[in-house]
């Protein structure tokens, strides 16, 4: 085992890329390095282009796909690291299509212990039999392979999910997913004015744009709202979307003529989350299905009145407080959403109780914390 101050960890994960993932990793990053145990952490990217290639393209080029990620997983084993830690989206090894996947061909490559925090679980439902088929069998790959010593998941779901694939239960650690810092907020008056929102009562639904989050729920919901509630979608599409459900939400808003009442922000640097947080007279977070939120995570960070769906990660967050830090919802139900909304623009004393359990529940989860628990884990895994 290496001496206590001696730590050198590798980490798969995007670096510079616009996506969450990167967004958590550089603040673990800079949480693990504040610690005493931590020497150094090596990042080691994917390539930008890892989902980008079509199928027959991807089978054509196999060979030279197949030897890039063989070559990444070498770069987790250089000499001196004593940790491989994995930020896994499926994307990043090309996607569910076992044509195009090519995580084994990376792991097999890794020689030190193996962590790999699991962001995304997509598991074989309510989908054509092909791709049923194509989930199930780049799961296993993904999920069983020995050569995983340990995998991090943030909510008790997908802790359940992976032992239904087959997983050993004594290897799946749920750790809540950690809340990033705050920056100061502006005046909320001075951050609607920055926002052209004078007068305006804001319903955010923060960070990158996908449906899984449930934009339709939140403007049927609009519809049933007085006319000085707008809809602000703060942040663009993810680099890696290629379908058209922005444009989807584009043309929903103009048939419901709510087009007026939808404010999409596109990419939102970091400079600019404040003023949108305090902006935000209420935070949405209608989301049909989730592994832990890093967009969520940002909004208890500032303290967010946040109403959410009622699904499981969701009913997990709001019961770690007392009272709930999240006011939930039926899932998939525009007008409960409305009703909670209507109720809480109304009721000063209730947004403020939803406030400051968010900061509490953002105290409890800071990402430090969460670097100590993986340093505790990553010793463990060198006792063996």
């Amino acid at each position: 085992m290496p001496a206590e101050s001696s730590l050198r960890i590798a980490m798969f994960t995007p670096w510079k890329a616009q996506c969450g993932i990167s967004d958590y990793s550089r603040h673990l990053v800079e949480a693990l390095k504040a610690l005493p145990d931590v020497e150094d952490v090596v990042i080691v990217e994917p390539p930008s282009d890892a989902a980008k290639l079509s199928t027959w393209q991807a089978v054509w080029r196999r060979g030279a796909r197949r030897r890039l990620y063989q070559s990444l997983g070498q770069q987790m084993s250089r000499q001196g690291i004593h940790i491989a830690h994995i930020q896994h989206q499926y994307f990043f090894f090309g996607g569910v299509s076992p044509l195009k996947n090519r995580f084994l061909d990376f792991l097999q490559a890794v020689r030190p212990p193996v962590v790999m925090t699991v962001h995304e679980l997509a598991l074989p439902q309510d989908s054509s039999l092909l791709r049923r088929l194509a989930l199930t069998k780049v799961n296993r790959v993904s999920f069983l392979a020995p050569n995983l010593q340990r995998l991090v998941v943030h909510t008790e779901a997908d802790r359940v999910a992976l032992q239904n694939i087959g997983c050993d239960p004594d290897k799946v650690i749920r750790m809540p997913h950690p809340v990033p810092p705050a920056a100061p907020m502006p005046d909320a008056a001075q951050a609607k004015r920055v926002l052209n929102l004078q007068g305006k009562q804001v319903l955010t639904i923060f960070g990158f744009i996908s449906k899984k989050k449930g934009h339709f729920v939140a403007l049927e919901a609009l519809r049933q709202l007085p006319p000085n509630v707008v809809l602000l979608l703060a942040g663009g599409r993810h680099p890696d979307d290629r379908t058209d459900y922005v444009d989807q939400i584009y043309r929903r808003a103009e048939a419901w003529n709510l087009r007026d009442r939808l404010v999409v922000t596109d990419y939102l640097p970091e400079t600019s989350i404040p003023t949108v947080m305090a902006a935000t007279d209420i935070a949405l977070a209608p989301y049909l299905q989730t592994s832990g939120s890093g967009s969520l995570a940002n909004l208890l960070a500032y303290g967010r009145a946040i109403v959410a769906s009622n699904i499981p990660p969701h009913i997990e967050i709001a019961a770690s407080t007392d009272p709930a830090c999240l006011h939930l919802v039926t899932v998939g139900n525009p007008t409960a959403l409305a009703r909670a909304v209507e109720g809480l623009l109304g009721d000063p004393h209730g947004l403020r109780m939803l406030q400051e359990a968010a900061l509490r529940y953002a105290k409890a989860h800071p990402y430090l914390q969460m670097a100590r628990n993986l340093v505790t884990l990553y010793r463990d895994l060198l006792r063996r």
